[in-house]
């Protein structure tokens, strides 16, 4: 991948190009950036950009051997790690065992989320971590010399995923790695890292994709104006989100599972409850916590069309209609119990909560808060 080829951000590609042409390369840096920002496409940029053998002052080359090869996620001195979910059966525990499924869903999307990695892992209900099997063999790799006599490159990618024995395996070699061997962290949350490794890398700050950026790149794929507008108002800075409104036509299948829900909390419909429990228990964790997400999001406009500016509203003219209805009941007397059952709900979901028993009492929660006027 070349710089040229990620959207905006030109700040940080200034900014790392000095660096390298300076010979002022951190051994171990964290690319940190919220979903939708390119974080993972700028690192495999940056590593391109310093393994090219014929690189510019602005961008490597992309032609030489080197670049061709990074293109491909396939340069012997590139390795990648990033979360994963072991099956005993398929005889696959470390990255190397998914590493073709990795190649495929980031050269089809460098902007894709985690949510996509595990819907593309086939992961089901497991979530993706990064294990003491997977520490291991980075030790190993790294263990060797370069094979085309310059930097060897660790892109380890949501360290947010790294199990303590993990991390703790890790944190020599990062602190003090072999001669010309440099790791990139992407990362999209600083507090679930742990403080041992960040304290241990450089920051570089990668912030959301602006509104108009995200237009550009819309319309450049065809987009008319007007839907390219409409979606990058609607993604508020994400990319990745802009480009599944595009394929996917929106969110309008979360919308109606949300207000159906809401309809069943509001008039307490046990029987209807417990089906919904049910529906979610089938879906993957991963959607589950998608879920949850879009339901705060919801939170937020109903806050803004009641209280705030109706030009920050991120909905649609069908969605403003359906929501501006249901909007009253998320006030300023219920809004701050309301997110936060949410997100303890999400926070229990990431810790293997059964999903059945979780969203029947969120349920219940949710229509005692909704009586709130």
């Amino acid at each position: 991948m070349q710089f040229k080829e990620i959207i905006g951000q030109k700040e940080v590609k200034a900014q790392l190009l000095h660096a390298a042409r300076e010979g002022r390369v951190s051994h171990a840096q964290l690319f940190l950036g919220p979903e939708g920002s390119g974080n993972l496409a700028m690192a495999l940029a940056y590593a391109q950009y310093l393994v090219c053998e014929n690189r510019s002052e602005t961008d490597s080359c992309g032609a030489c051997a080197s670049c061709l090869k990074s293109r491909k996620m396939i340069h012997p001195d590139i390795t990648y790690t990033f979360p994963m979910s072991p099956n005993a059966k398929e005889k696959k525990k470390i990255c190397l065992d998914f590493i073709a499924d990795f190649r495929e869903a980031v050269q089809e999307n460098p902007y894709l989320s985690y949510n996509d990695w595990v819907t593309a892992m086939d992961a089901e209900n497991k979530q993706g971590s990064i294990n003491t099997d997977e520490a291991a063999d980075i030790v190993r790799r790294l263990g060797f010399k370069s094979v085309e006599g310059g930097y060897k490159i660790c892109l380890l990618w949501f360290p947010e995923s790294l199990n303590t024995s993990a991390a703790n395996k890790l944190l020599k070699i990062i602190e003090e790695p072999p001669d010309q061997t440099l790791f990139i962290l992407v990362a999209g949350n600083h507090e679930h890292i742990l403080s041992t490794i960040t304290s241990r890398t450089q920051l570089v700050k990668i912030f959301s994709v602006t509104d108009e950026e995200i237009i550009a790149a819309l319309m450049a794929k065809k987009l008319q104006a007007g839907d390219a507008r409409r979606i990058a108002h609607l993604a508020g800075g994400n990319y990745n989100e802009a480009l599944r409104m595009v394929s996917e036509a929106g969110d309008d299948d979360y919308n109606l599972q949300f207000l159906e829900w809401m309809r069943h909390c509001l008039k307490l419909r046990v029987q209807d409850l417990g089906r919904f429990s049910e529906s979610m228990a089938a879906q993957s964790r991963e959607q589950q916590k998608v879920f949850l997400q879009h339901a705060l999001h919801i939170a937020r406009e109903c806050l803004l069309l009641n209280y705030g500016d109706a030009s920050m509203v991120r909905l649609s003219e069908q969605e403003l209609e359906s929501f501006k209805k249901f909007a009253p009941f998320v006030n300023r007397n219920n809004a701050d119990e309301f997110v936060e059952e949410i997100n303890n709900a999400h926070f229990h979901l990431e810790r293997n909560a059964n999903a059945k028993i979780l969203f029947a009492d969120l349920s219940f929660a949710m229509h005692r808060i909704l009586q709130v006027k």
